[in-house]
């Protein structure tokens, strides 16, 4: 991972971690640490998940920012705020992933259908595992912030969300390749997210 890759990821948990912020409307130190490490946990899992089945698949992947997302995330979750809502439209950056390969200098592969449908699949079911895995240790070690169920249940939303049948979301790329896996990943998810 090259610094200018760090820095877009390390801006983009900064910001999504100020929006979340204002999303649970108390600004203080305890709560901004709550939100860093649940955008470490839901974000940063699910964009890393991608680039690293992409690197397996043997593609160049790396994250990149997107500034007018960043300032979007920033603007509707000041507008939620003020507002006394809970709306956050987050889009501050994806992975891009280049048909070059990462192992060969200036190899060019088509990606397969079903290639492009796993690496969309991975971040949403990083997802998934980390809302059963966080809801599991908040089953085994409540706390009265809900810290651990927060983590759970945001990732299960995210999960949802990203799993919709959208371009450019995940889900629109995993149904191209299996619309049965897609059926029961976005029924998983979003059981997950209703029922915690």
């Amino acid at each position: 991972m090259d610094k200018k890759e760090l820095q877009d990821i390390a801006i983009s948990v900064i910001v999504l971690s100020v929006a979340f912020l204002n999303i649970i409307g108390d600004f203080t130190l305890e709560n901004f640490v709550i939100s860093l490490l649940i955008v470490i946990f839901v974000f940063v899992v699910h964009e890393l998940a991608h680039r690293g089945v992409a690197k397996y698949y043997g593609f160049s992947a790396k994250y990149v920012a997107w500034p007018f997302g960043l300032l979007l995330t920033l603007l509707t979750s000041f507008g939620s705020f003020l507002l006394g809502g809970s709306f956050l439209f987050a889009a501050p950056g994806a992975v891009q992933i280049s048909p070059y390969s990462d192992k060969f200098a200036f190899q060019l592969r088509p990606m397969t259908k079903k290639e492009y449908g796993i690496i969309a699949l991975s971040g949403p079911a990083s997802n998934i595992a980390v809302g059963v895995i966080f809801f599991l240790l908040f089953l085994i070690f409540p706390s009265p912030i809900y810290f651990l169920y927060n983590i759970s249940k945001i990732s299960f939303w995210l999960a949802f969300f990203n799993l919709l049948p959208i371009p450019p979301l995940d889900g629109s790329k995993i149904l191209i390749w299996n619309i049965k896996i897609w059926f029961i990943i976005i029924a998983f998810a979003f059981i997950g997210w209703m029922v915690i």
